[in-house]
């Protein structure tokens, strides 16, 4: 697409005070996003996170400690150490008894005593663990390895510390104890960070300190999103924000520490980052607007610049477009004493000076297309008076006519066909030169047509022995032409494509009606058209298959005889019929002529050549 004078000044125009100002809205943008991302809300998240992981981690530490501390008593591991024969269930009650005695220092939510098959002697804590969530940490702990885990329990997060019970290097049983991930630490938290906290299990919320339906469903949403997306991996944080009920949360989670990463138990660190990023907004909004003045500031330069530059021009292409057209009279105003005023000047007296010479070449053509006009007129005179005498001189009434003489009179017929074909070809270009011809449409078969072209076609390649093939499909409805016209159009190309065939061959028409328009294609089998004379092949008094023959030998010469009207008069008639015609050179050899003609209305007059 062709990008108009005018358009083009107002974008080198713009281009400049736009991309500075783009520039700029960007740079600022990037440098306050900047600010605000490594600012106090991303810091204190941070933080908070590290907080909390030292929490959990020291509270690890003291269960770990507490449980190794007990394990060790001599007054707890003594008693482990009985046989089966000598616990009853005064040893169940002295068990217990001891557990109190210890939680008492301890303080947990659970403390729980197993025996060295795992199961459990005496729960001293307020919760009592479920044996599907304790038997893999009890059985590692019976394997002699003491760990600190997070349990889930009746939909709460504990962390739990197991550690074996040895006497005499052998483990006697196992000791549980648990403190709750839960609302205590949740608020703690929250009151010392300034930061909403989250505890997860298995997709759900287990304690959190969002206040809001909206913003836990948000949250549970954008989990569910990462974990689909492959989970949170435990060897870095994930930071993302959460749209919730009005604000917008800068997130970080994290698996839980000794969790394990089937139960997906996490923890999530919320801030809302609405307040900090207020200057941003600000910043990016007066930036936009500045942006914008910049902008139609620009505009306004650039059209009124644009404007000086592009309006003579336009009066200068607008001057070209009419006499394109054959106005030579339309005025061209320009004012102005610079450069384009000058090239004004100059265009005037150019086109006064074109105006001259076209008169004089339409004078020129007018003449010769009425010289044309008169000597094929005036030829039909002799035409018919020689036609007459020849016709007396041949039927004996001017006396006997002896062989020789019959020749002569055979020849002279020969040559008045020759001169009348050529005196009405003549007619009608000069009617195309002239734009006088008319056409007769009306509406009729197609195939009858193309026989009576293939009969004259034939008739006047009287002798050659070429094949002509036919395939013509007949539309479902009359088709609107003038049949003598068309025919005579017909003829010529298939006369054409007799005389380049060589003996033997064939020449092929097709015919058929497709997407409204009748569509007819001649090929031929001769030497093809070469590509410098392609481009003029259907002009008037030109013609390659006028100016080539063949020899018997099936050499070619140029062809001196004849006007080489027919393939010019064959475009005139099929543009008068609102149609077009072409060629092409086929790959196997040969040439294709295609003809297309749209279907016009019964009585319509499509426009003369």
């Amino acid at each position: 697409m062709r990008l108009p004078l005018r358009w083009k000044i107002l974008l080198i125009t713009v281009i400049t005070p736009l991309s500075l100002g783009l520039a700029a809205l960007v740079t600022v943008h990037r440098n306050v996003q900047k600010h605000v991302d490594s600012s106090s809300i991303h810091e204190n998240l941070e933080h908070s996170v590290r907080v909390l992981e030292g929490m959990l981690a020291a509270r690890g530490q003291a269960l770990a400690g507490g449980a190794e501390v007990i394990a060790r008593d001599p007054r707890f591991f003594s008693l482990l150490t009985l046989g089966v024969g000598q616990r009853d269930s005064r040893f169940t009650a002295t068990v217990r008894g001891m557990a109190r005695d210890f939680n008492k220092i301890t303080r947990t939510e659970i403390f729980e005593v197993m025996n060295a098959g795992g199961k459990r002697l005496a729960s001293a804590g307020t919760v009592e663990s479920a044996p599907a969530a304790r038997d893999s940490l009890v059985r590692l702990a019976l394997h002699g390895k003491s760990a600190v885990s997070v349990m889930v329990q009746d939909g709460s997060q504990y962390q739990v510390s197991v550690t074996p019970v040895r006497s005499d290097g052998r483990i006697v049983g196992v000791l549980l104890l648990g403190s709750e991930i839960g609302e205590r630490l949740a608020r703690e938290l929250r009151g010392q960070m300034r930061s909403e906290v989250t505890f997860v299990a298995a997709g759900k919320i287990t304690t959190t300190t969002l206040e809001t339906p909206a913003d836990r469903a948000a949250l549970l949403r954008r989990l569910a999103a990462i974990a689909k997306a492959g989970g949170v991996k435990s060897a870095r944080l994930e930071k993302v924000e959460v749209e919730g009920a009005g604000l917008t949360y800068v997130t970080m989670v994290h698996p839980l520490p000794g969790s394990s990463p089937a139960g997906q138990q996490l923890y999530v660190m919320q801030r809302a980052k609405d307040a900090e990023t207020d200057f941003l907004h600000l910043m990016q909004r007066d930036l936009l607007i500045l942006g914008l003045v910049g902008v139609i500031a620009a505009l306004i330069t650039g059209l009124m610049l644009s404007g000086n530059i592009t309006r003579p021009i336009q009066q200068l292409v607008r001057g070209a477009q009419e006499m394109q057209l054959g106005n030579y009279s339309h005025p061209v105003r320009v004012r102005s004493r610079d450069e384009i005023g000058f090239l004004a000047e100059r265009f005037n007296e150019m086109r006064h000076r074109e105006q001259v010479y076209v008169n004089s070449l339409e004078e020129a053509a007018r003449l010769k297309s009425e010289f044309i006009t008169v000597a094929s007129h005036e030829l039909r005179t002799p035409i018919s008076v020689i036609h007459g005498y020849r016709d007396l001189l041949e039927s004996g009434s001017l006396g006997p006519v002896a062989p020789p003489q019959q020749q002569a009179l055979d020849a002279i017929k020969g040559c008045l066909e020759k001169l009348t074909s050529i005196a009405e070809q003549a007619t009608l270009v000069a009617q195309m030169q002239g734009e006088r011809l008319r056409i007769d449409v009306h509406s009729q078969p197609v195939k009858p047509v193309i026989e009576r072209a293939i009969g004259s076609a034939h008739a006047a390649s009287a002798g050659r022995k070429v094949r002509i093939e036919t395939r013509v499909v007949e539309p479902t409805e009359p088709f609107p032409f003038d049949d003598n016209l068309f025919a005579q159009a017909l003829t010529n190309l298939i006369s054409n494509g007799i005389r380049f065939t060589p003996d033997g061959g064939t020449v092929a028409i097709d015919a058929r009606e497709r997407g409204g328009q009748l569509e007819i294609h001649v090929t031929d089998e001769g030497p093809g058209i070469p590509d410098d004379r392609m481009a003029h092949i259907f002009e008037h008094g030109y013609s390659n298959h006028d100016l080539l023959h063949h020899h018997s030998s099936g050499e070619l010469e140029f062809n001196s005889r004849g006007l080489g009207f027919g393939l010019g008069i064959t475009r005139g008639i099929i543009e008068a019929h609102g149609g077009t015609v072409s060629v092409s050179n086929r790959i196997e050899g040969g040439s294709r002529f295609q003809v297309r003609i749209p279907r016009v209305r019964a009585g319509e007059q499509p426009q003369a050549a």
